[in-house]
């Protein structure tokens, strides 16, 4: 790639981001990062689809450091083209969903990282009703990450900004995964959501029809909670910022 190349649109780096040469990607990142952090970039681009197509490549590479450098490309992307990503929201977060099942632990932690940042950008309820994917993947790794990533959110938003009864829907069905760690996951998200909102998890199992033992098992647990003074303090749904208005620490909070 000539590295002196002059970038003037995100037209001119349509064709380069496309090459699947390592090198290739990886010094054509740093430009393009350099070119989405400037505020004035020309962000015009004529065939969007194939260009978050050749990220989205990038997001799904086997080398680490690729797929960390798409997230953070669709990221930077997202915040500058808020209502035009939109319409991408489900392939982005179906590629996305994959990497949670990443060897590497900066890329699945990175990957939840911008899914909390999507939320943000649109809506929790936005995102997690794209993200049913996760609850029913083949792998269970990802189910594991979906299930913290749900506690993360209610910890993050708050209960007036999510679905409790959907979320509680596939947060129960996990409860009996032929995998013993995404049942564990399972259990250990219903304890955490119900630090958060209480009482009204207990009245949405109830509704689920589930086993009478299974119940004691855990509202044994939601008891424990109160007896040892660990419920959180409520938190109240965040204002959503407007498009192009996330300040620097938050972006970089979310990216890491």
């Amino acid at each position: 790639m000539d590295s002196g190349c002059a970038f003037r649109s995100l037209d001119d780096f349509s064709e380069v981001i496309a090459s699947k040469d390592t090198n290739v990607r990886l010094e054509v990142y740093n430009q393009l990062e350099s070119f989405l952090k400037q505020s004035h970039s020309n962000l015009h681009c004529t065939d969007l689809n194939s260009f978050c197509n050749s990220i989205m490549a990038w997001v799904s590479s086997s080398n680490f450091k690729i797929s960390i450098n798409g997230l953070t490309i669709i990221q930077l992307l997202i915040q500058h083209m808020h209502e035009k990503l939109q319409n991408y929201c489900i392939d982005i977060i179906v590629h996305i969903v994959d990497r949670l099942a990443d060897s590497k632990e900066q890329v699945r932690a990175a990957s939840k990282n911008i899914l909390l940042f999507m939320m943000t950008t649109y809506t929790p309820t936005y995102i997690w009703d794209r993200l049913n994917v996760g609850f029913n993947h083949k792998i269970a790794k990802v189910k594991e990450e979906i299930l913290e990533l749900l506690i993360e959110s209610f910890d993050k938003f708050g209960a007036s900004c999510m679905h409790l009864g959907k979320m509680v829907t596939f947060v129960v069905k996990l409860l009996t995964d032929h995998n013993q760690f995404v049942r564990d996951k399972a259990l250990l998200c219903l304890i955490e959501v119900y630090k958060t909102v209480g009482d009204r998890l207990r009245n949405e199992l109830k509704k689920k029809q589930l086993p009478e033992e299974k119940v004691k098992l855990i509202f044994g647990k939601f008891d424990d909670v109160l007896k040892h003074g660990k419920m959180k303090e409520a938190t109240n749904c965040l204002p959503m910022p407007k498009p192009g208005r996330f300040s620097k620490a938050t972006f970089f909070f979310l990216l890491f």
